[in-house]
């Protein structure tokens, strides 16, 4: 092949990894993405607000979907044509039970703790996950997440197919309050921080008892996507001592999904977005707690990864989001073309050389040939026909590149000697 081929080759190399290089740095941050948020009012729905208006301030059109929950939310983000993000407590079915990890979905970790509370009519003298067996029971609409959390505990217990959820729908704090004053339930699963409408107004019932969960360290030693959670005696309201004794709950981790569609420097920004929103103390966690790579069940983002390790990138300290993620992409291609091109200038001159430096030693060892039989006696008129050979093979040698040619000239200097030293007398 010659140089000149070589050359080209060569062009179209580098051209293959400019286009590799644009490739493996993905796409351009999108304008708009796809958040999942669970019911309306739900703590997932109120922190998709949130980061609503913190995408928002960056030129990111965060569209909002309600839906049942974490299951939906997870059967959402695996279908996902678009990027989507979206929060999950586990990857169950709508029994509780756990699934396969699905392809096509990333984690960026886990985002808070989710807790479950257990309320009972006073009058029905519960203390037991057990003891609910044949009782009217409410946990939200079907597969919203107070359900299935407490379809999975229930279940564990032997009993879920004994307990009566009696409503499909989602009642208000009101209508809970007003179904216990009647009798049509006997207790109550949610989920939500104590300040939430809900819990609170349940706290707050006279009616109403909040439980312990018993065995909740062991629910969390057998479940690694739960955690027990503590409450004091007095912890919503000191003077009215509400609740009136501590309590021990178990709470599910939320972890934040998205597609495997998803640009990284937007993960980067839902991350820095979620330091934010869920980095602060809370009654079940203290300061810097969350966001947290270690609880995540589901393959870590990559760009989550280095987010954990080196924080946010430098550049967003000095400007503005898409300034900076274009400067880190024209960066990782100007990276990524500068060693593929010192790469493919390393190699390819040594591939143009190939030809010229096997035929060059070629040369040299049919010379080397004539001088050892040179050495042995053999008849000069021979080894001059043989000389004369290697003489025209060798001057046919074309030198592809400039610098090879002081090595060709040397084996025609070393055959132009052996000439001499052959004819003289």
């Amino acid at each position: 092949m010659s140089g000149k081929t070589w050359r080209w080759v060569a062009r179209l190399i580098f051209l293959a990894a400019v286009l590799l290089a644009l490739r493996l740095i993905g796409p351009a941050v999108p304008n708009e993405i796809r958040m999942l948020t669970g019911p309306q009012g739900s703590t997932f729905s109120e922190d998709a607000l949130r980061y609503q208006e913190f995408l928002g301030r960056h030129g990111i059109t965060v569209h909002l979907e309600p839906t049942s929950g974490s299951v939906e939310n997870l059967t959402g983000v695996i279908e996902a044509k678009e990027p989507t993000a979206a929060f999950v407590w586990g990857i169950r079915d709508i029994t509780g039970q756990k699934r396969e990890v699905p392809e096509g979905v990333e984690s960026l970790g886990t985002m808070y703790l989710q807790a479950l509370w257990v309320f009972a009519h006073k009058d029905t003298d519960l203390e037991r996950l057990r003891d609910l067996s044949g009782r009217r029971v409410e946990a939200g609409q079907k597969d919203s997440d107070s359900r299935l959390l407490a379809l999975f505990l229930l279940n564990e217990e032997g009993i879920a197919d004994e307990v009566d959820f009696s409503h499909d729908h989602t009642m208000t704090a009101d209508q809970i309050r007003d179904a216990v004053q009647s009798g049509e339930i006997d207790a109550i699963f949610a989920v939500g921080e104590p300040d939430s409408p809900l819990i609170d107004t349940l706290l707050r019932s006279p009616d109403l008892e909040a439980l312990t969960i018993p065995r909740a360290d062991a629910f969390a030693f057998q479940y690694p996507f739960l955690q027990t959670v503590s409450f004091p005696a007095g912890g919503l309201d000191i003077r009215a001592d509400i609740p009136d004794h501590d309590l021990q709950l178990l709470a599910a981790r939320a972890q934040f999904i998205v597609s495997d569609l998803f640009p990284p420097a937007l993960a980067d920004l839902l991350l820095q977005a979620a330091s934010e929103i869920h980095g602060e103390t809370t009654p079940f966690s203290a300061r810097g707690d969350f966001p947290d790579p270690e609880s995540a069940p589901l393959p870590l983002k990559r760009a989550a990864d280095d987010f954990y390790v080196n924080g946010p990138p430098k550049l967003q300290k000095f400007l503005p989001f898409r300034l900076a993620g274009w400067i880190n992409r024209f960066l990782a291609a100007a990276a990524t073309i500068a060693s593929a091109a010192i790469a493919i200038f390393n190699i390819v001159p040594a591939l143009i050389s190939l030809p010229f430096r096997l035929s060059l030693r070629r040369g040299y060892d049919e010379l080397q040939v004539i001088e050892r039989s040179a050495a042995t006696g053999t008849d000069n008129k021979a080894l001059l026909d043989e000389l004369a050979k290697v003489d025209r093979s060798t001057a046919a040698i074309a030198t592809p590149l400039h610098s090879l040619e002081p090595q060709w000239l040397e084996l025609r200097q070393y055959l132009h000697d052996m000439r001499d030293r052959l004819d003289a007398p």
